[in-house]
């Protein structure tokens, strides 16, 4: 992964946030406007991204 052109910007992923400000704003939205818990959308957004991340994993192995 190293020379992946995203290699910085997954590096201060943990850091620093997405860099679309967007993301944080739904965020906000589901905890503000429907009293969500931070810890709970982080677990369906880890969720959602090992659901993705299996089904392309599954689709190389088809290939």
């Amino acid at each position: 992964m190293a020379s992946h052109p995203d290699r910085q910007a997954l590096d201060d992923w943990a850091i620093y946030g997405p860099a679309n400000p967007r993301l944080t704003e739904l965020v906000g939205q589901l905890a503000l406007r429907h009293d969500l818990r931070s810890a709970d959308i982080e677990a369906r957004i880890e969720a959602g991204l090992r659901v993705w991340l299996q089904r392309l994993e599954v689709a190389e192995e088809g290939i």
